[in-house]
């Protein structure tokens, strides 16, 4: 009765506690509510990234919309990134804590503001920077600085290491603010962006080789990087909901218009399928070690299903507005998905640290339909604009959607039937893998 009692007054009181690190090897640890919370923000801005990326499209802005779109997600992604390390390791869910997660989350939100700045600059020929974004992200930041060195601080063991945190996010926000406010020419500009960004990511795994880990937990990692990954594929969900409701909006419930609503529900759910092939749970608890290149891979992964996401959006602008080709929409849906499917892939090889080319000919055979459907749009009335009052529109646009479909279902089905084999034998042809099962003791 006593040990319950202190565990409901650990649960219902959230006054200050002690931050000493938590255990790295603690099996079943689950996302809290609070980083629940916190994602919701995520949400917003995965959610104006992608519809500023299909606005810009449907300008015709491609690369420079491309430009703006990866800054953005680059940005919001790692500072989730760097919060939810610390959490792993750190999270107490005490006041502080709470107080520090809310003002980032309030960070999340003022860098979304600057979204439409920021891709409006990169379509006049300027850099996607600017100074609300800029503000956004360092709100992101700062609460970080002060976590980790409190960490430093209870966590004589780890402290050298989170120190090594602190500097690292107090210099790159000073760098970050002058980037937004001196005046330099467009193209230093955005090569000072980039050399920020890969400072960013390249300090920490320096740091860590010097000073060693946090204690961070494998298999929560794991969970959280699901989580936000289905927070990305919830994109193509509202993209497809938008555009089926336009579209019957606009002419009614139809065969076509099933097909659509079907074929972007399959995608999504094809993209999740998919991603949960890869054995980032289990491989992760056993080989901690593995998760800096994995934690990597995922940046660029989150950015391209929340494009699939405005591929779906740029259809509604097409039917709302016109100015989109045939063409264009297959294009922002199939080049996205094959993106997804081709970093899934590369997620996969850096967990298992093997290269199987045997998933060559798979990979092939699910690009197939995607190609096909970038074909069809480009010889079906070709240059111009969707008009869905022309006779045979609609049922165009609802096989381009459809074969980008087939081919996330051919993925899925593919490694259902054969792929699982792949990751079986990766595994036990791992050094790394085969000296853990063989200290494992054998029963009895």
């Amino acid at each position: 009765m006593t040990d319950f009692a202190d565990e409901l007054r650990h649960e219902l009181r959230h006054r200050i506690r002690p931050m000493p690190g938590r255990d790295p090897r603690e099996r079943g640890r689950t996302t809290t509510p609070l980083e629940l919370l916190y994602d919701l923000t995520y949400v917003v801005a995965f959610a104006a990234a992608s519809d500023q990326l299909a606005e810009q499209l449907g300008h015709g802005d491609i690369w420079p919309a491309i430009g703006a779109y990866i800054f953005a997600v680059w940005a919001v992604s790692w500072a989730w990134l760097n919060f939810t390390w610390f959490t792993s390791a750190y999270g107490n869910d005490d006041a502080l804590l709470r107080l520090a997660t809310i003002v980032q989350m309030i960070g999340v939100l003022v860098l979304t503001y600057g979204l439409p700045v920021s891709f409006e600059r990169a379509a006049h020929g300027e850099s996607p920077n600017n100074l609300l974004m800029v503000i956004g992200y360092i709100i992101m930041r700062v609460p970080q600085i002060a976590l980790w060195l409190r960490a430093a601080r209870e966590d004589p063991e780890h402290r050298r290491n989170a120190l090594s945190y602190v500097v690292i996010i107090s210099v790159v926000q000073v760098c970050w603010l002058l980037s937004a406010i001196v005046p330099l020419p467009t193209a230093v500009t955005v090569w000072l962006l980039v050399a920020l960004a890969l400072f960013e990511m390249v300090a920490p795994a320096v740091a860590t080789r010097w000073y060693g880990y946090s204690p961070w937990n494998a298999g929560h990692l794991a969970e959280r990087f699901a989580l936000l990954t289905i927070i990305t594929i919830g994109e193509v969900i509202a993209g497809t909901t938008a555009a089926v409701g336009v579209l019957t909006q606009e002419s009614g419930w139809s065969p076509e218009a099933v097909l659509i609503a079907a074929s972007g529900l399959v995608t999504a759910a094809c993209v999740w399928w998919t991603y949960f092939l890869v054995p980032s749970r289990l491989v992760l608890e056993r080989l901690r070690e593995r998760a800096y290149g994995w934690r990597y891979a995922h940046l660029p992964l989150f950015g391209s299903i929340a494009a699939i996401g405005a591929g779906l959006h740029l259809t509604t602008i097409a039917m709302e507005s016109g100015g989109v080709s045939l063409l264009g929409i297959a294009l922002a849906l199939a080049v996205p998905l094959a993106i997804t499917i081709v970093l899934i892939f590369g997620t996969w090889s850096v967990l298992l640290h093997s290269l199987d080319l045997t998933h060559v000919p798979l990979l092939l055979v699910t690009l197939t339909p995607l190609a096909a459907a970038v074909i069809f749009g480009a010889v079906t009335h070709p240059g111009q604009s969707i008009d869905l009052d022309r006779p045979g529109e609609l049922t165009a646009l609802s096989i381009v959607i459809g074969l980008v479909a087939l081919g996330a279902v051919i993925e899925v089905v593919g490694h259902e039937l054969v792929g699982y084999g792949h990751t079986l034998r990766a595994w036990k042809r791992d050094p790394e893998a085969s000296r853990l099962n063989a200290a494992q003791p054998r029963p009895s």
